[in-house]
């Protein structure tokens, strides 16, 4: 049986599977990234551009009461808090359920300005990752004064 949760359809390919949801209350956008692709809430679809790159989400929303909200799987919960902390929009976890402040200074839906802030300062590159613990941690670039120098 359809589910519509509001006036904005899924596109085809997720109405398949997505056991019966074929709308929602916010503006969709699908989006493919880091081997993922789902039909997202437009406003927070540049985040979960980063986001799946560390982990993987089941549900996510761009406003509800005032702040957006992602669930992630229960072995990605932390990586998703990590790097959600990382952009300053201070995550709180409710029963599986990361919900989060929408910030002022970028937006969520552009891609580019969710990479910017990751990376920090204009001109200094930092790259993320996944431990083997499934937490997010900064790689420090090689020119960071606070990498140990290995060659003597």
């Amino acid at each position: 049986m359809p589910v519509a949760l509001g006036p904005y359809p899924l596109c085809p390919a997720c109405r398949m599977t997505n056991g019966g949801l074929i709308a929602v209350r916010h503006r969709q956008i699908h989006l493919k990234a880091h081997g993922k692709e789902a039909c997202v809430d437009r406003g927070i679809a540049g985040l979960l551009g980063s986001l799946w790159a560390v982990c993987d989400t089941r549900s996510c929303c761009e406003d509800e009461g005032g702040r957006a909200y992602v669930v992630p799987t229960a072995e990605t919960c932390d990586a998703a808090t990590q790097l959600l902390s990382s952009l300053r929009l201070h995550p709180t976890v409710v029963d599986g359920i990361i919900y989060f402040r929408l910030p002022d200074a970028f937006r969520l839906d552009d891609v580019e300005q969710v990479r910017q802030r990751l990376q920090g300062p204009a001109g200094i590159q930092v790259t993320w990752r996944l431990n083997s613990a499934g937490v997010i941690e900064k790689v420090a670039p090689a020119s960071d004064p606070a990498t140990p120098d290995t060659e003597n």
